[in-house]
């Protein structure tokens, strides 16, 4: 992995979830804008299977960006018009984290 700079080409938005509770009982979920972040995306692979009668790809890549202490598993990194969840997330305190995401498309 190249330590220079211009690796980090994709502009990408991390959010969080936030759970706010209704007065039935039920919760619903919202996002938070935590910031816009340069990152290298690296595409690791895309499956298919089926959902509800549906055919579903999934897509999965990797996204390093510099380290960040506050990026959890449940986050969500957003590219574009793309949404993919964060599955986990890797520091082993060099110079980038790599967080391990995957998109579903219906």
């Amino acid at each position: 992995m190249s330590e220079a700079i211009g690796v980090l080409r994709a502009r990408v938005r991390l959010e969080r979830p936030s759970r706010t509770e209704d007065d039935l009982g039920g919760a619903e979920i919202s996002w938070v804008d935590e910031g816009a972040v340069w990152a290298e995306l690296t595409a690791d692979g895309v499956a298919a299977g089926a959902a509800h009668d549906t055919m579903v790809s999934t897509a999965s890549l990797t996204a390093r960006m510099r380290p960040r202490a506050d990026v959890r598993m449940g986050w969500r990194v957003v590219w574009g018009v793309r949404v993919f969840r964060v599955l986990g997330v890797k520091n082993d305190g060099g110079a980038r984290i790599e967080l391990s995401c995957e998109e579903e498309v219906l």
